[in-house]
């Protein structure tokens, strides 16, 4: 029987999302908000959202606060919280993204999403202006009632919120895209550039910050934006395990006192050419030279080299952790195989938060995922498998490659091995401040984020551009009606 069962993951998920912030008011006001979609009631719809609306940071500097409206995602909330949040300037609030989707799917339906909003289709078109038009109205209505000052998406291309993005444009309200997708090895970045160039429309925002460099470039090819309105201000995050790693250099950071291996389950698929869809199919079929690209004997035997150190190493801490969905958990499950009986050292985790894991392990082990940038970051040693798939010539280009920054097993065995040496040498017992050369040159080519500071450097260019705006509101407030709210060329 598997570990984790499908139940389970989607019981999981049904709880998370009744109990997750701001889904019990996209929940109650479903048929509302498709009501006033439908008969053209943009000021109820402004009312439904921002009642929906939830205050989740105050200002702390005195004066007039930066208003800011958040479209959390995963990832994305912690990158608010290290950015305009450690501020002290901004006003942050949150609103789900789920309640500007109940719109945008009354005048889509299944016609579109992420992936193919750029269609060559009249009616297509016709839908997205009248969604656009609509939106507008609910501006017009929502931005005084919030007083807004700039809104915050994760990511360029949500095909719910491009036409938001361009409605709030109208009354000049700039929408920021703090990218926060950022692994693109060699392998997939002509792949991506073509997505973006092809499936994509520019972003209707203002401004988009990145992760690294790789990023920007690709969407400045691609034509998502011109390229002094997409800024690589780096991996806001990063900024707390930074801090974490200088305010407790020299101390025992490890877990519980024992050794400590973390190893960050990954799905066949991650880091590869993917195209997610909306409906039960979940991904469209790729050109078949693509499809052959993935990692699942690697997932397998990685997970399966972790329970092989748990059972010869009984003193060390084994803990797999996946992340909470589907393709993860199958992934896991398969690795873990049928009638598993985890030895007692031995750990498996389904999502939840991995600062304290990170922060806590003597040695981290995955591939193509965030957390190998939070565990250098945090001066946590990090070995990559690179055997099975990772060895071929046709997915090694898909292999973040972290040079010297990490270690390297080319071999199942190799990497029981290595891991069990790192552990039971007990690093977190006493790591550095500074972090090795490697280390930086990998942070900075990665995430752009070897010194602490890219939340400093994405609020400062966010508050530039609040500036900006507001001069420019101001002027076209003394030349307006009294009352009336201007849009953008009058």
């Amino acid at each position: 029987m598997n570990l984790v069962s499908g139940f389970h993951i989607v019981r999981r998920r049904l709880l998370g999302m009744a109990t997750k912030p701001g889904m019990f008011g996209v929940m109650t006001s479903k048929y509302l908000l498709v009501l006033a979609a439908r008969n053209n009631y943009p000021r109820l719809a402004a009312w439904l959202l921002a009642w929906q609306v939830q205050t989740v940071h105050e200002a702390k500097v005195p004066g007039k606060p930066v208003i800011a409206l958040t479209l959390p995602k995963s990832g994305f909330a912690e990158d608010v919280q290290s950015s305009i949040a450690m501020d002290g300037r901004f006003k942050v609030l949150r609103l789900h993204r789920k309640a500007l989707k109940i719109i945008a799917n009354y005048f889509f339906g299944d016609l579109v999403d992420d992936n193919n909003y750029r269609q060559d289709n009249d009616a297509i078109t016709a839908r997205k202006q009248a969604y656009r038009d609509f939106m507008i109205g609910v501006c017009r209505h929502l931005v005084p009632r919030l007083e807004l000052d700039v809104a915050l998406t994760a990511n360029f291309s949500f095909y719910a919120e491009q036409e938001f993005a361009a409605a709030l444009g109208q009354f000049d309200i700039p929408v920021v895209a703090m990218h926060k997708e950022c692994i693109k090895t060699p392998g997939v970045e002509p792949f991506y550039e073509k997505t973006y160039r092809e499936r994509k429309t520019p972003f209707q925002g203002r401004l988009i910050t990145t992760y690294n460099e790789i990023e920007r470039r690709i969407e400045i090819n691609a034509g998502v934006a011109p390229a002094d309105r997409i800024v690589a201000t780096g991996a806001p995050r990063l900024d707390r395990f930074h801090q974490y790693r200088r305010e407790h250099a020299g101390q025992d950071q490890s877990l519980d006192g024992r050794p400590t291996v973390l190893f960050m389950s990954f799905n066949d698929r991650t880091g590869c050419p993917v195209l997610g869809r909306r409906g039960d199919d979940r991904f469209e079929s790729l050109d078949p030279d693509l499809e052959k690209i993935n990692f699942a004997n690697l997932s397998r035997n990685c997970i399966r080299a972790m329970i092989r150190l748990a059972r010869e190493h009984p003193e060390i801490h084994v803990i797999i952790k996946s992340k909470n969905h589907v393709l993860a958990v199958e992934s896991l499950n398969e690795g873990l195989g049928e009638d598993f009986g985890p030895p007692e050292n031995l750990e498996v985790m389904v999502g939840g938060n991995s600062f304290d894991l990170i922060a806590g392990s003597d040695v981290l082990c995955t591939i193509n995922s965030g957390s190998l940038f939070e565990a250098l970051a945090a001066n946590v040693a990090v070995v990559s498998p690179h055997f099975d798939e990772a060895a071929t010539p046709l997915a090694a280009p898909f292999m973040v490659d972290l040079g010297d920054a990490a270690g390297r097993a080319n071999s199942e065995d190799e990497l029981v091995r290595m891991m069990a040496e790192i552990a039971l040498s007990r690093p977190a017992r006493n790591r550095g401040g500074e972090l090795p050369k490697a280390s930086v040159q990998a942070l900075e080519k990665w995430v752009n984020n070897a010194d602490g500071k890219a939340g400093e450097r994405a609020s400062r260019v966010i508050m530039d551009l609040v500036e900006e705006a507001r001069q420019r509101r101001a002027k076209a407030e003394d030349a307006a009606q009294p009352g009336e709210i201007q849009t953008v060329g009058g």
